[in-house]
């Protein structure tokens, strides 16, 4: 798997480790690109990853804004027609951030919803 970012790796790892199912990474359409699709149970998680490697400005989660939430959504719409999962799963948008030298690594579940972005 081709890693384009070092966050998204230990994202991945860790969302593995947590006994997630990984769907896609980097997942693209038009107007849209997911970092990861992850599967657990019957929810299927939508993950946004933002890396900062220096803490001295705003945290990572603040770089999710209501542009990007939008055309996630949109790629999750699509992914989930195109899979014929759409209204047969739960379905929850989360935001990961990797920030420092640390790499400290911080899990937001439910960050955002599909009605209000």
């Amino acid at each position: 798997m081709h890693y384009r970012d070092k966050g998204e790796r230990i994202a991945l790892d860790y969302l593995k480790e947590k006994g997630y199912d990984i769907l896609a990474h980097n997942f693209r359409g038009r107007d849209f690109e997911i970092d990861i699709i992850a599967r657990k149970k019957d929810t299927v998680v939508f993950v946004e990853v933002k890396r900062r490697t220096s803490t001295d400005f705003a945290n990572p989660i603040k770089g999710v804004d209501k542009k990007k939430k939008i055309n996630i959504i949109k790629g999750a719409r699509y992914f989930l027609l195109s899979k014929d999962l759409y209204n047969k799963v739960n379905v929850r948008f989360d935001v990961i951030t990797v920030s420092g030298k640390e790499e400290k690594l911080e899990h937001y579940e439910d960050a955002f919803r599909s009605g209000k972005p």
